[in-house]
């Protein structure tokens, strides 16, 4: 006999509607939910793929479309080497299967790949939106369900697995979906501010949010109530720097106000000092500016980087834009001068110490004259370039998210498992759900989601057809039982 379901998370009073019995739900409908839902429905999986929002494609839908991870597995540990190496191992080896895919699906996928993205990743440039579409289609020709407005509010679970989720539909209307497996593929907690101040930390609140807003963390919340394990990397994040401050901030204004030249220039804070090693990349520049006073920072560049990097298409399907015309009309604070020390001057009106300044400059140069070495205790590359060539420039930048890099503990099969390790039966979970593939360092978002969505849903579908196939004979045992009983 099956054992009496129950919820493992809140409470509701409200009385359930409707029962629908599916093979596999996937909650989210992003490039990992919909890669989970599309892999688990052709392998033979009834699915309901359920979205919280109106719309469906999460933050992938906003992204510029570029399908890119580590080149090599060694190239991921020295990029990466705080990430999980065995999450790591298998999504580059899986990544050319997982582009053959998508150009067999008849999708656009570029001929020819962009080199050193991020500073060190491979990729092409994709339609993210047909991509997106197609997963759905696939999904509905398989006999699936796709409903957007339908927020999962609890697990179900009968005392051994993970059975389904009860989802708000309509409005108020709750539907008990009963499944094998539930699969979570909400992108992440950025949009949590109590989650992030508590995992990141001091001005974690300060962050933007360069993001679909109903990524909260619900798959979090959910793993953990059904004895999820968390992972490392809690306190890290992806996102860009902007310009400070901004007069507005929406999706179309996400990539086009990201400063991603900034690792060409000089990076101070409100102290006027160097913190980090700004050739690390704007990743990563961001990440670092979060720590400091007020969480903000300031670049300093010439015409050189003005009128090259400033101005390039970071890569195939973003667009060439001029990021720092784009920064000052959206209200950035900024100054321009013929010469550095003018350019200072102006930057000390802000209420930064101008000696600080001079210093730093100064001790930077130098060091890059060098060939690179250290400048008042902070590493300077050798490959970085002083201003020298005017007009120069400043423009004061702040901080965003775009995603979070910890969540729920999986292995690569995209099972959840708890603090022991194990796995928590009918659970899976994929893209920035899952915890520690990045840490710190990037290893890219769409590929990485499209790829641990497929891992989810191959394995949630085969546990899916194992649990059918192994009640099958217990049904018809306990309707035997019973008919015998009658006929004495």
């Amino acid at each position: 006999m099956r054992s009496k379901q129950r919820s493992i998370s809140i409470s509701h009073h409200e009385s359930v509607e409707e029962t629908r019995e599916v093979d596999v739900v996937v909650v989210g409908s992003g490039v990992s939910g919909s890669s989970a839902a599309m892999t688990a429905a052709r392998s033979g999986a009834r699915v309901a793929m359920l979205e919280k929002s109106e719309t469906f494609g999460g933050s992938a839908a906003l992204s510029a479309g570029m399908f890119w991870t580590a080149p090599t597995v060694e190239a991921y540990q020295a990029r990466i080497p705080l990430g999980n190496l065995e999450l790591g191992a298998r999504l580059v080896g899986d990544y050319a299967d997982a582009l053959a895919e998508l150009r067999a699906s008849g999708v656009r996928v570029a001929d020819e790949p962009k080199q050193d993205i991020m500073t060190f990743g491979i990729g092409y440039s994709t339609d993210i939106h047909a991509i997106l579409a197609w997963c759905r289609e696939e999904v509905v020709a398989a006999g699936g369900q796709v409903r957007t407005s339908s927020p999962v509010i609890e697990l179900l679970y009968d005392g051994g697995r993970v059975t389904g989720v009860v989802a708000r539909e309509d409005g108020n209307r709750l539907v008990r979906y009963e499944a094998k497996a539930v699969i979570l593929a909400t992108g992440g907690f950025q949009g949590a501010r109590d989650e992030l101040t508590l995992q990141i930390g001091p001005n974690a609140d300060r962050l933007m949010l360069r993001s679909n807003p109903g990524s909260v963390g619900d798959g979090l919340r959910l793993a953990r109530a059904a004895g999820a394990g968390g992972t490392k990397a809690m306190s890290t994040f992806y996102g860009h720097l902007l310009p400070y401050p901004v007069d507005r901030f929406q999706p179309e204004d996400y990539l086009p106000y990201s400063q991603y030249y900034s690792g060409s220039t000089m990076l101070v804070n409100l102290l006027g000092e160097r913190f980090t090693d700004e050739t690390e990349g704007d990743e990563l520049l961001n990440q670092a500016v979060t720590f400091q006073p007020q969480a903000r920072g300031v670049l300093i560049f010439d015409e050189h980087v003005r009128s090259t990097e400033a101005i390039e298409e970071p890569f195939p399907g973003l667009g060439a834009t001029d990021r720092f015309a784009t920064a000052v009309d959206a209200g950035g604070t900024y100054a321009v001068a013929d010469t550095l020390s003018e350019l200072l001057d102006q930057v000390a009106a802000w209420g930064i110490d101008r000696i600080a300044l001079g210093l730093t400059l100064d001790a930077y140069a130098d060091a890059v004259a060098s060939g690179g070495g250290v400048a008042r205790g902070i590493k300077v590359s050798a490959a970085a370039r002083a201003p020298q060539q005017g007009p120069f420039y400043a423009l004061m930048v702040q901080p965003s998210i775009t995603f979070t890099f910890g969540g729920v503990r999986t292995n690569t099969d995209g099972e959840a498992l708890d603090y022991d390790g194990r796995p928590i039966p009918g659970l899976y979970a994929a893209g920035a759900d899952i915890g520690g593939l990045s840490n710190y360092g990037y290893a890219g978002g769409l590929a990485p989601g499209y790829i641990t969505g497929r891992w989810a849903g191959r394995t949630a579908s085969q546990q899916a057809a194992a649990v059918q196939l192994k009640r099958g004979p217990a049904l018809i045992n306990a309707a035997q039982s019973t008919t015998h009983g009658e006929t004495a």
